[in-house]
């Protein structure tokens, strides 16, 4: 099996978070995660690490609801279409140790990154981040 060529480089520097967008299994429109002022940052280095955050950023949020915020960093490989990071911290201790893979597309200074399907009140999610280079 031959491996795929290390394509790092075209990820290295600092990328802010554009947009992201949630849809149901049919395509539908949902409510964007991290609500409707999201904020977040993604560096890689040249050293193959990167660490990731993102936070509703809101200074009030609605009454009864928590702040949405993730991140984690760790070692990453990219092949020109697939992300995968092997995690050795995070804010969510189930993914220590794990490689989280992303399919991936660069599209000029925009990195569109596809998250797994997560359940959010009650639905399947199938959400695209992306990201713009910004450094």
């Amino acid at each position: 099996m031959q491996e795929e060529p290390d394509k790092s480089y075209m990820l290295i520097g600092v990328w802010k978070l554009v947009n992201i967008t949630n849809r149901d299994a049919e395509g539908n429109i949902l409510r964007s995660s991290y609500g409707p002022r999201k904020m977040g940052l993604i560096t890689f280095n040249d050293d193959h690490r990167m660490m990731v955050v993102i936070s509703d950023g809101r200074e009030h949020l609605p009454s009864r609801r928590e702040r949405e915020y993730s991140s984690y960093a760790g070692t990453y490989r990219f092949d020109g279409t697939t992300l995968v990071t092997r995690v050795d911290c995070s804010t969510v201790p189930d993914r220590m140790g794990t490689d989280q893979v992303r399919p991936a597309r660069l599209d000029g200074v925009w990195l569109i990154l596809t998250a797994p399907p997560a359940e959010i009140e009650g639905v399947i999610n199938y959400r695209d981040l992306t990201w713009e280079k910004i450094h």
